[in-house]
């Protein structure tokens, strides 16, 4: 089925109708002390959080200018945009129902990729994307996110189904940087085919255990339905073209007290697909296949501090394999570095350094889609260097200077320079 009614509204009528509301009842909008744009609504906002009621929104525009390099350089820059509008309830405040919750969350994309216009090579298109909020289609607005989770307090175990997408939950990392090389769950993009990130959600149910404070385990099962990706889908509810589900696996230890005594985060996860029709294709003989799988591990650790507090450096990693009869990338490592509050007077700007090398499936490179031998090398590399600055706490600048070796892992381009500039603004 269809939400008919929320389909029929202009979503820019929706947030421009969210705007002037926000407006028009907070005295201390567009303050540089606020954590919002919009201020807190004259102390209405802190009331809902503490009945139970929270917003959350922002806007995110990724803007970049292929500086050298690539297969086809412009005069201008390209803009990839994407708006989140997420409310959490908790019904255990509202309702009196212990331990549940739910999440709801709507994003619209919009923009152009200078990965795709500039970059690629025909036939050999980059594999990462410079530009994080690009990707999955143009698209008015989708529902990201609908879930309603249970937490069974007592024993440790807890449940949430609905409408999700699967790097929500499962192989998680931060996105503190531009490129889709180190921002979000990196199966979402080197297995795309098969694992949808948001803004794509699909009907899916996780059941999580919690060990002790530090130690979980969870799996899930989600609808895998090649519908869902479509720019026309964003509210489409249906099953009706579902081939299959997807099965991840995860394993997650967070220390509170891990190197140096600070805190980290380490994943270890595997996940199953059995989709039978064309999705999963051998890439050596296009025989169809029944099923794809991969493995990942990620880690992200906090090794200094000061005065015992966030402020410090931190570094993050991601290592993932992939099944090599089906996909075009049979594994990835990505390694970085990030640095809280490197300047006293700015204590929430960040510096951060990532490397990624993508490889190529050899297999791949044999067969029967790279017939014309474009992809010739062996990997692809992306490094990014930024620094986030926050002008107040609801407008954050991050400066962005990428460098792309080997692109699309082929010698018919040359290697590119990509400088860009990330704006968030928080509502």
């Amino acid at each position: 089925m269809k939400i008919q009614g929320l389909k029929q509204i202009s979503f820019a009528s929706f947030v421009t109708a969210i705007t002037c509301f926000n407006l028009s009842h907070a005295d201390d909008a567009f303050s540089p002390q606020s954590k919002y744009l919009f201020g807190d609504w004259n102390g209405k906002r802190t009331e809902l959080a503490s009945q139970g009621v929270n917003f959350d929104a922002n806007l995110y525009v990724d803007t970049d200018y292929l500086a050298d390099g690539g297969y086809k350089p412009r005069d201008g820059a390209t803009f990839a945009s994407q708006l989140w509008l997420g409310s959490s309830l908790d019904l255990e405040k509202m309702l009196g129902w212990n331990g549940v919750s739910v999440r709801a969350i709507v994003t619209a994309r919009q923009g152009q990729s200078t990965s795709v216009d500039n970059i690629s090579y025909p036939g050999a298109p980059q594999m990462a994307n410079t530009q994080a909020t690009w990707g999955r289609g143009n698209v008015d607005s989708r529902l990201t996110q609908l879930s309603i989770e249970k937490i069974f307090t007592d024993t440790g175990w807890s449940v949430r189904v609905g409408r999700i997408g699967m790097g929500s939950y499962f192989n998680t990392m931060g996105c503190d940087f531009q490129s889709t090389s180190f921002c979000t769950a990196q199966n979402g993009k080197w297995m795309g085919n098969v694992w949808y990130n948001e803004p794509v959600a699909q009907w899916a149910g996780i059941v999580k255990y919690r060990f002790t404070p530090e130690l979980s385990a969870q799996v899930g099962v989600f609808e895998f339905n090649p519908t869902n990706i479509k720019e026309n889908q964003g509210w489409n509810l249906k099953s009706d073209h579902m081939d299959g589900v997807t099965v991840p696996v995860e394993l997650h230890y967070q220390p509170k007290q891990g190197i140096n005594h600070l805190p980290g985060s380490y994943r270890l996860g595997v996940f199953y697909n059995n989709a039978d029709k064309t999705q999963n294709k051998d890439v050596l003989t296009s025989e169809q296949k029944d099923r794809a799988y991969a493995g990942w591990f990620t880690a992200d650790q906090q090794f200094t501090s000061v005065d015992g507090g966030k402020r410090g450096l931190y570094g993050f990693t991601n290592i993932s394999f992939h099944d090599t009869a089906v996909n075009k990338i049979d594994n990835t490592q990505q390694i970085g570095i990030r640095y809280l509050g490197l300047l006293d007077d700015h204590p929430t700007d960040m510096l951060g350094l990532g490397v990624n090398r993508i490889h190529v499936n050899d297999r791949y490179r044999d067969g029967i889609y790279n017939k014309k031998a474009l992809i010739n090398e062996d990997a692809e590399y992306n490094i990014e260097l930024n620094y986030s600055h926050y002008v107040t706490p609801w407008l954050m600048l991050r400066p962005v200077v990428q460098y792309v070796i080997q692109p699309g892992a082929t010698d018919k381009v040359d290697n590119a320079l990509v400088l860009g500039l990330t704006t968030k603004v928080i509502f």
